[in-house]
């Protein structure tokens, strides 16, 4: 999974940089570093990356701010790897664009094993993009989601960009076809692992998609919250005219 993959590591911390490159070529993978955000950006311009580890704090900028700028250009996957593990700073983090967060101290194998869960993901899609017969489609009101291809596509907005870790958030959420599902289910379909009572991963990711499908995310009519249970993809199968009306057993079942 890591073999062949080029893995950049922005941290100021040469003793970080250290670790985290002989972890990642013990597994075969190039591991570069960047001791700036301007480093970084060299990088990028000039070189294929598979996955960003970003710290946030660099001595040339803000690693949150350089986090959405890199969302704004690209969908490369980005892993937060920082000194700041507050749920707030893991919050903006997501909000961010970010695919996953880990705070420092970190374990070895949880980093590994985190940065597989995230390449993975991109990997199945790079894959299942190149298959010309692809017919795996899930309509809810004016969207498309391809599941072979890995696109959303909206009937007047065109695709919608989704990052890996929301693309599968949304999977997890089609495939129940109107159904709850609990932040439980969410979190081990879109990060891998298991949810914690203070962990607002999921909160904030449903929040991110929410500002890509919804017309008013602070009324959803496709992302709908069940209360005590967790949250629902609302019409699947049905025209946005049919969930606007309210009509029809999705529109029933999330109430």
């Amino acid at each position: 999974m890591l073999a062949d993959k080029t893995i950049l590591t922005v941290d100021d911390d040469p003793a970080v940089l250290g670790v985290v490159g002989t972890l990642f070529e013990r597994e075969k993978a190039t591991a570069l570093s960047a001791m700036t955000l301007a480093d970084m950006w060299a990088k990028l311009g000039t070189v294929d990356i598979d996955l960003i580890l970003l710290d946030v704090m660099m001595p040339d900028g803000d690693g949150m701010d350089a986090m959405r700028k890199i969302r704004q250009m690209a969908e490369v996957p980005v892993i937060m790897l920082t000194g700041r593990d507050t749920p707030l700073d893991r919050v903006l983090g997501l909000e961010f664009g970010a695919d996953d967060y880990i705070g420092k101290p970190f374990e070895p194998r949880e980093l590994l094993a985190r940065a597989r869960s995230v390449l993975r993901r991109c990997d199945i899609g790079a894959t299942t993009a190149e298959d010309p017969n692809s017919t795996a489609q899930i309509r809810f009101g004016d969207f498309t989601l391809d599941t072979d291809k890995r696109t959303l596509t909206h009937r007047v907005r065109g695709e919608i960009a989704l990052t890996s870790t929301e693309y599968e958030l949304l999977c997890c959420l089609a495939a129940a076809a109107n159904r709850p599902l609990n932040r439980d289910q969410l979190m081990d379909g879109a990060f891998s692992r298991e949810w914690s009572p203070f962990d607002r991963s999921i909160d904030v990711m449903i929040g991110r998609l929410r500002k890509k499908i919804e017309e008013d995310p602070a009324a959803p009519r496709h992302i709908k919250t069940v209360r005590g249970v967790g949250y629902v993809l609302s019409g699947v199968g049905q025209t946005e005219a049919a969930i606007a009306a309210g009509t029809g057993e999705g529109a029933r079942s999330a109430g």
